[in-house]
């Protein structure tokens, strides 16, 4: 009878501790699993680069620019045109450095009709500024300047028209990423990203924004952005790096721009050490306008 209790009790020891020992191994898992999702450091990073030569815009809040009018802006550019006409308005481009443009939204302040400048209806024309339009014209310019006010002269059916400029919205082949995503709506405002691109064109090291200053850094494959504190806030670059497969939805930056650099001096490999400590050597592959990135085996 003994007996029988004792096996009876072996028994029940023993399906306890398969029970104990199969929760603790899903545990593990689940814990596996979290580590491969959110860090990847022993697995190493999948990733595929290409070079963007698609415009990115970023639009005036207070504009509208439809899918019409990047439509618009597109043909203009691939036409080698600097204006276009969308939605009853007219509009005028104008580079700003490399890969950038400047779209603005035109308002006729006048017309020439048989070699008269006449000004539209309630505007007034001083002489100075008739000049400064004669002039252009005679010299075969697009655009002036005159007392700090950008002109554009456009051709309207038979008329020459003379327009005044308000910004629209800037266009760029490069994209900005921010450390923090918290950061995501400053560099997604106009004036942030306008001001940027004119210090770029300057070839200035800093710019404002909102009373701030920011630092600009040239680095392979596009620019490192700092903020007031001299802390790392975003990277401005025409290549794009994203992640392979569902494994990761997201990439370091610090990653991204080590295969920026790596594209950028044709490098076959490159070590990243991510934030643990833990390094990975990974190998990049060249392919037709693109690249692949995956870990050394």
């Amino acid at each position: 009878m003994k007996t029988m209790k004792n096996k009876i009790k072996k028994i029940i020891y023993l399906l306890l501790l398969i029970a104990v020992l199969s929760a603790c191994t899903g545990n593990l898992g689940n814990s596996d699993s979290q580590t491969y999702h959110g860090n990847l450091s022993e697995q190493g990073y999948q990733a595929s680069a290409i070079r963007n030569s698609e415009m990115i815009l970023t639009v005036k809040s207070s504009e509208l620019f439809d899918g019409n009018g990047r439509t618009a802006f597109l043909s203009a550019l691939e036409q080698e045109k600097q204006q276009f006409n969308v939605n009853d308005a007219s509009y005028h481009i104008e580079p700003v450095g490399e890969y950038s443009y400047r779209i603005y939204r035109l308002t006729p302040i006048a017309e020439t009709i048989l070699n008269r400048i006449e000004p539209m209806e309630g505007v007034v024309l001083s002489e100075e500024l008739i000049g400064a339009i004669q002039k252009a014209q005679q010299e075969n310019q697009l655009t002036f300047e005159h007392r700090g006010m950008f002109y554009v002269l456009s051709q309207s059916k038979k008329a020459a028209q003379v327009s005044t400029v308000s910004d629209v919205a800037v266009a760029s082949q490069y994209h900005l990423e921010t450390y923090d995503p918290a950061d995501n709506e400053i560099v997604q405002a106009f004036d942030f990203v306008l001001n940027l691109t004119l210090a770029l064109e300057q070839d200035a090291r800093t710019f404002s924004y909102q009373g701030d200053t920011f630092g600009i850094l040239s680095v392979p494959g596009g620019f490192t952005i700092s903020d007031s504190n001299f802390e790392l806030f975003a990277e401005y670059s025409n290549i794009y790096v994203i992640p392979k497969g569902s494994a990761i939805s997201s990439l370091p930056l610090k990653f991204k721009n080590l295969v920026r650099d790596a594209i950028e001096n044709e490098k076959s490999n490159f070590t990243f050490t991510d934030s643990s400590g833990n390094s990975t050597e990974y190998n990049i592959e060249e392919h037709e306008n693109a690249w692949s990135v995956s870990p050394a085996k």
